[in-house]
C-alpha cells in the first residue's frame, strides 16, 4: 500500500497525522507514522500485507482510545 493511501485511510479512521512529524525519506519508502494521545506514535509500513496494515491501524486506534480514557480518568481523579 502506498503512503498516501495509508494516510488517507488512517485519518479517515481518526488517527492524527502531521506530515511535519514524518521523515521525508520514510514517506518515500511508504512508511507512515501517526500521532496518538499523550505523545504516542504508531508506525505503519506500506510493505506489510493489507491485513497487517489494517490490523495495526486497529491496534493503534485501540491504544489511542485507551490512553485518552486513562488521561480522562486521571483528570477526573485530580479534581477530587
Amino acid at each position: 500500500m502506498k503512503a498516501e493511501e495509508i494516510i488517507q485511510l488512517g485519518t479517515k479512521l481518526g488517527l492524527p497525522f502531521n506530515r511535519d512529524d514524518n521523515y521525508k525519506y520514510m514517506l518515500e519508502r511508504d512508511i507512515v507514522v501517526f500521532n496518538g494521545a499523550n505523545a504516542q506514535r504508531f508506525l505503519i509500513d506500506g510493505s506489510w500485507s493489507d491485513d497487517d496494515i489494517l490490523s495495526n491501524l486497529g491496534k493503534a486506534l485501540m491504544a489511542m482510545g485507551d490512553m485518552e480514557h486513562r488521561m480522562a480518568l486521571n483528570r477526573l481523579l485530580k479534581v477530587f
